[in-house]
């Protein structure tokens, strides 16, 4: 199936799918708040990640509002880091853990916030504190959505591999089958970090290509909209969610209340291409 770049000319397939700029963290603020309610492991974790969302969203308007910068350079901007301070200042903090967290936060210099930034955005969550990497990764997702929604179509290149955001080339979070239009039933992978959606077709693994040994992974009473796509060639898995069956699913939201799938995965034998940085497992 051969895609086109473009978004804007009748059927053709959109390559590459930027994020809104209509305030798209409180969808993920309310879908995290629904999921707590069905999810009674998770309730804790998922309300707190639905206050965090809700914090994205009310510094959104501020940041759109500012002239963004290269996501490469993202680490350094001191408007990220303020938003990172926003954001301790203004969760509660909860539990003992976090309240330190928090407090570590608030008295970090800006070379220390810079670092913290500079791993997550390279995708290295060995050298940092997994309870502080959500917090960072909150930020600049925010910054860097803010970035990608404001792209000029002509500055985004078709996708490289298949596995990367051409914005900002960060491994998906999950992949989402898309409802309406051109894109009805299509798939695209959602970036971790940006947001931005780039098509990938379906019944191949993301990681190697193979549309041989690709099978899919449910979990019996869970979201039948959420599956895990593994392929027994590379041993790599990457969740698939189907908005045709749930138009209100989030890959961010609905991938941390389906954590049950992924200890399925684990157990296969199965890795996971790409990390929810809301979520980054211990050790």
């Amino acid at each position: 199936m051969k895609s086109q770049p473009s978004a804007t000319s009748g059927t053709e397939i959109p390559t590459v799918r930027l994020p809104t700029t209509d305030r798209p963290f409180d969808h993920r603020a309310a879908r995290f708040r629904l999921l707590a309610r069905v999810s009674s492991p998770l309730a804790g974790y998922l309300d707190l990640m639905a206050e965090l969302a809700d914090i994205q969203a009310g510094v959104w308007d501020n940041v759109a509002a500012a002239l963004p910068m290269t996501i490469s350079r993202l680490p350094e901007s001191p408007g990220w880091r303020t938003t990172l301070r926003s954001i301790a200042d203004r969760l509660s903090p909860g539990k003992a853990e976090l309240a330190s967290l928090l407090d570590r936060l608030r008295r970090a210099a800006d070379d220390e916030l810079a670092a913290w930034g500079g791993r997550v955005l390279a995708g290295d969550f060995d050298h940092t504190d997994t309870g502080i990497v959500p917090l960072v990764a909150a930020a600049l997702q925010v910054h860097m959505t803010s970035l990608a929604a404001r792209l000029p179509r002509e500055d985004i290149g078709l996708p490289q591999t298949g596995s990367v955001c051409p914005v900002c080339g960060t491994l998906p979070v999950a992949s989402l089958l898309q409802t309406g239009g051109a894109v009805h039933g299509l798939r695209y992978l959602v970036c971790g970090l940006c947001g931005c959606e780039w098509h990938r077709p379906r019944i191949l693994c993301v990681h190697c290509g193979s549309g041989r040994d690709v099978a899919y992974f449910t979990i019996e009473a869970g979201n039948a909209a959420v599956k895990a796509e593994g392929c027994s060639a590379c041993w790599t898995y990457l969740k698939i969610m189907d908005r045709n069956k749930d138009p209100g699913v989030d890959p961010f939201a609905d991938d941390i209340a389906s954590l049950a799938l992924d200890l399925l995965m684990a157990e296969g034998g199965y890795r996971r291409l790409g990390i929810n940085p809301l979520l980054v497992p211990r050790g």
